[in-house]
């Protein structure tokens, strides 16, 4: 406790100072500048720029935290990834958000993967490596397998589309030349057969007419010797010349990037029989897919004699659709009995028939036409703000066929239909009552036989402003115990929560640990935990709920039973013609009675306050602005004692006569 000696002494030393501060104010206001208001002066210049900077920072700082986005897909992998055993493959999933998500692999139950040792590794980027491996370390479960890749963040989930891998253990393959029988005058079609273990990845690129003379994929052919596109090769009306020509053909494999050229040759086999034959055809019912936009050649070839007629057809009600209508505008035509089109439609989607007719008979030959493109897909929106019990719609646009299957897909998982969530049709979703639960990502993920697309929008909600939903109560405790201080926080965006006591920051000890997280549905919980509390614990605690939306706060006093104790406090700022708040960081229970007292300094103009002893709280109006600094103390008293804190200040002045480069972060204006 201070004597009377001892408080005198400190406010004639208090007095002194200030005098002596404001003299020297006052006389380079006299030499004819006022140093105190001039912005020129290179002193406030570094101030202003200090000011600036910090609310600069300050606001980047709050767009980082409240600015989120949920993820996107910058590389997503694709549909299918083929690969030898000698070589391995990689797949790439890259993913943008805020904040950056996090990015796994599914297996085909959607369980996730994991690395496993020589055969499957998982990346620190995320991507999935599958390195070169031995033949007898192939495993179906992971080499012939479909993956799929998921990226979070705090706003949502997302999902890739389907990861086909097939792994193939290379090994030596040789093609084989037939060797088709014909009568002269006839078509003959000479087909290269390729091994079934590699047939899906070798295609056949040339023909060897020996000893020199290639012939290449083409439309038309040259009039005698035609290649499809399909790899066949087709010669027109044989004669006995073309009998004693010999064949190879030579393929390419798309993952090793060998060519080989058959070890065998092939020959026509001329017939020389001269009795009557009805047309034969190897095949009767063929299946050609093709992209629209692609040229298709269809060869006809039947074994008769005398040589058949060929007559193609469909049984299509539509007359644009007809064989007729293709000829007629230019988009295909007929050379001796083989099927040519230039760009197929998806019109040409369906069957077409080739009838072989002779004297004896006819045969017809069925060609089943699937016409694909490419599928796309996005939803319109691609973010969509909507605010808490209003409607969203969703609708997915979907280009490409043949379209097989839409599906819809929140936060990764299936979306359930229910009253609030309807599918008005396969690509119009919309959800009615807009709650919390429904913001996230959404998908429509569309798939075919042959591949499979996605395309993500992010639902979120208008903003609301941070709400308290649970609150701390005031306590009265003994010393010892623990204890535990809870706020939750809704709103949206979600608020963070930070905590104050006695309007500063929580005190930075071993005891005291503060926790917070958010909810599954955007809530956010934090604690304040202190262990073995004293009396010096106690105090005004404050939880305050912020966001871009707006704030809330809630404060409720702790009482510890014990001596009197007051926390430092540190420098404070006030602003002229502004209301000044002052709160003692008292502890201690029970407490009488609060003094503030103010150092016997006689100002220009009187000092109006507001007191509240119990709580020991100042508040001072009308700040006079020549008031540069000032001393305080702050009394308080127990039934019994009688302690006092050591002095503290605070400086006041305007804006603009900043003294010094002091920066203060909760700066306001007049």
């Amino acid at each position: 406790m201070w004597s009377v000696q001892e408080k005198n002494g400190h406010q004639e030393r208090c007095r002194t100072n200030d005098r002596q501060f404001l003299d020297k104010y006052r006389g380079r206001h006299r030499a004819g500048r006022n140093v105190i208001l001039s912005l020129h002066s290179p002193i406030m210049t570094r101030c202003f720029l200090c000011i600036v900077v910090a609310f600069i920072l300050t606001l980047t700082d709050a767009s980082n935290y409240f600015d989120t986005q949920g993820p996107n897909f910058s590389h997503e992998p694709p549909s299918r990834i083929e690969f030898t055993n000698t070589a391995g493959n990689i797949a790439d999933c890259i993913a943008h958000g805020n904040p950056p998500p996090n990015v796994e692999w599914l297996d085909k139950e959607n369980n996730p993967i994991t690395s496993i040792s020589k055969v499957r590794h998982i990346l620190a980027n995320g991507s999935l490596y599958f390195p070169p491996f031995e033949a007898d370390e192939f495993r179906q479960d992971v080499h012939w397998s479909v993956y799929r890749c998921v990226a979070t963040n705090a706003v949502g989930s997302i999902v890739s589309r389907d990861v086909v891998v097939k792994a193939v253990v290379n090994q030596r393959y040789e093609p084989e030349v037939q060797n088709p029988g014909g009568f002269i005058g006839s078509n003959v079609l000479i087909k290269c057969n390729i091994p079934s273990f590699v047939k899906e990845y070798v295609t056949v690129t040339s023909w060897l007419q020996e000893p020199n003379f290639n012939i290449y994929p083409s439309l038309e052919g040259d009039g005698k010797n035609h290649m499809l596109p399909t790899g066949e090769l087709l010669v027109y009306n044989i004669t006995r010349t073309d009998a004693l020509k010999i064949y190879r053909c030579r393929t390419h494999h798309k993952l090793t990037q060998d060519s080989v050229v058959s070890s065998n040759v092939g020959k026509i086999q001329l017939t020389e029989m001269r009795e009557l034959v009805p047309p034969i055809m190897n095949e009767k019912v063929v299946s050609i897919t093709a992209r629209m936009g692609d040229p298709v050649v269809v060869p006809c070839v039947a074994y008769a004699n005398p040589k058949p007629v060929y007559r193609w057809h469909t049984k299509r009600a539509n007359n644009e659709e007809s064989i007729q209508h293709l000829l007629a505008t230019g988009r295909a035509k007929i050379k001796d009995g083989t099927l040519i089109i230039t760009a197929v439609d998806k019109t040409d989607n369906g069957a077409f028939f080739c009838t072989a007719t002779n004297s004896e008979g006819s045969e017809t030959l069925e060609v089943q036409m699937s016409v694909t493109s490419p599928l796309t897909a996005a939803i319109q929106p691609t973010v969509q703000t909507v605010n808490l019990g209003k409607t969203a719609d969703l609708i997915c646009s979907i280009s490409g066929f043949p379209k097989q299957s839409i599906s819809w897909l929140k936060d990764g998982h299936p979306l359930r239909a229910g009253a609030r969530v309807r599918l008005l049709s396969k690509e119009h979703m919309r959800i009615t009552s807009i709650t919390k639960e429904d913001k996230g990502m959404y998908q429509c993920m569309v798939k075919n036989d042959l591949e499979s697309v996605q395309a993500t929008a992010e639902l979120r909600l208008g903003e609301v402003a941070p709400q308290l939903i649970y609150k701390f109560i005031e306590q009265t405790m003994q010393p010892g115990p623990s204890v535990s201080l809870k706020c939750s926080a809704t709103g949206n965006p979600t608020p963070k929560i930070v905590w104050h006591l006695d309007g500063f920051p929580l005190p930075n000890n071993d005891r005291l640990m503060i926790g917070q997280y958010v909810t599954m549905f955007g809530d956010v919980i934090s604690h304040v935990n202190i262990s073995a509390v004293k009396s010096e614990d106690g105090g005004d605690y404050e939880c305050k709920a912020i966001s871009r939306a707006g704030e809330a706060s809630h404060t409720a006093r702790l009482n510890i039973y014990g001596m009197p104790y007051v926390r430092p406090m540190p420098k404070l700022s006030a602003v002229a013609g502004k209301s000044f708040f002052l709160k003692c960081p008292v502890a201690g229970y029970p407490i009488d009675s609060i003094i503030i007292e103010k150092g016997m300094y006689s100002s220009v103009q009187p000092w109006s306050r507001e007191e509240n002893p119990r709580h020991g709280t100042y508040i001072h109006t009308d700040v006079f602005v020549m008031c540069i600094c000032t001393s305080w103390d702050c009394i308080f008293h127990k039934s019994i004692s009688f302690i006092s804190l050591p002095p503290f200040s605070f400086h006041t002045r305007a804006v603009a006569s900043l003294p010094h480069c002091q920066l203060n972060l909760h700066y306001t204006t007049k």
